[in-house]
């Protein structure tokens, strides 16, 4: 009997995909452009969210839209009034955009002149949060008139996103819909961040826009951040956590993921877990001109904040989640080595007995595999 070849397509498309989200990424990275993957049902109001946020803010800010359909420019028709740059993608039938769709829209817009990139995914709550499109921030537009059982039906959708906006607020006194129970079911699969408000209205949408400004600026300073974080030379990456502990496992997650996608000679990617102590002397035999720890640590950070810091930042600002001091580590690899030293600080959610890693650190690990792969790769 003939054995059977089995494709595994669905990886090689998500893998594929997924590269050029990296190169995606990397270019607006070096733009200094913040992309934002605008995500939602048909109907749930998308574009006239981003037309009253980009009428509000323009005159501070430069806009640009890539406009995803499946057919047709109605949108996009109504996005260029406010005359700037939008790009219409029609996929022919795809429920989403991927990242090569996207990467040929990129590639059609001035995005040396854009602070900020919208991309208005095709309205579907299920396919659009499969695909990584390089996009810094995902966002989620529901609508009052949808129900509040949508994140319990699509709950990827609302897991991936960053920000979810309930709009439509207007019509709650005519709709059998329950904001407590939203809340809830939210809560239960994510940890985004929740902007009730109406575009009609205007209700709440002030709330909106001067998070959006604040967040937007935190963003790109977090963007020159990581960017400015250079992985010369010999490079050892330390990754410390206990799996045992729920977010406190960032570190060591980060580096198991970064040891499957970075084989070079020059790089030395060790998951320290609880034993950082054996570890230091590896370190030092390998002779890093560069070193890395990356860690929970509590800096009073929202939940998730990635921050990069010196050895002084760190006893001063920062509590590690272990019972030893990451300063004292670093200066006596700094010492012993000559290298330059840097922890990277997660800010977690949760530390106690568990194995399941809150969605905002899940985010947070996600980014740095991206981010520190693109800067080995530099």
């Amino acid at each position: 009997m003939k054995k059977i070849q089995v494709i595994e397509v669905g990886a090689s498309i998500f893998e594929e995909n997924d590269k050029i989200a990296g190169e995606n990424r990397s270019l607006l990275r070096e733009m200094n452009t913040v992309a934002i993957n605008v995500m939602g049902s048909p109907g749930a109001g998308k574009t006239s969210v981003l037309e009253k946020t980009i009428a509000q803010l323009k005159s501070s800010l430069s806009f640009a839209v890539i406009e995803g359909d499946i057919k047709g420019a109605l949108d996009a028709e109504r996005l260029v009034r406010l005359e700037i740059p939008v790009i219409q993608i029609n996929t022919g039938g795809a429920c989403h955009l991927d990242a090569l769709m996207v990467k040929k829209g990129l590639a059609a817009l001035p995005l040396k002149e854009a602070d900020v990139v919208f991309v208005e995914n095709v309205g579907n709550l299920v396919c659009p949060a499969e695909f990584d499109i390089g996009a810094l921030l995902n966002v989620v537009i529901a609508s009052v008139p949808e129900g509040e059982d949508k994140p319990l039906k699509y709950p990827m959708m609302f897991k991936t996103a960053d920000i979810c906006i309930l709009n439509k607020m207007d019509f709650l006194p005519y709709a059998d819909f329950d904001i407590k129970r939203f809340k809830r079911y939210l809560g239960e699969v994510s940890c985004c961040k929740l902007f009730p408000l109406s575009v009609k209205s205007g209700e709440g949408f002030s709330a909106w826009i001067e998070e959006f400004s604040d967040l937007l600026c935190k963003q790109r300073a977090g963007l020159k951040d990581i960017a400015s974080l250079e992985l010369k030379g010999r490079v050892a990456i330390m990754g410390i956590g206990d799996r045992m502990k729920a977010d406190d496992a960032v570190g060591s997650l980060v580096a198991e993921l970064l040891s499957k996608t970075v084989k070079r000679k020059n790089i030395k990617i060790i998951d320290a877990g609880n034993a950082v102590e054996n570890y230091v002397g590896v370190i030092k035999r390998f002779k890093p001109d560069t070193v890395v720890v990356i860690d929970a640590v509590d800096f009073q950070g929202k939940a998730g904040d990635i921050k990069i810091m010196g050895c002084g930042e760190i006893e001063e600002t920062t509590i590690s989640t272990h019972g030893f001091s990451l300063a004292l580590i670093l200066e006596n690899l700094q010492k012993e080595t000559g290298a330059e030293c840097r922890i990277i600080g997660v800010q977690p959610v949760k530390v106690s007995l568990s194995e399941e890693i809150s969605p905002a650190v899940e985010r947070a690990i996600q980014k740095l595999v991206k981010e520190i792969t693109l800067g080995l790769c530099r």
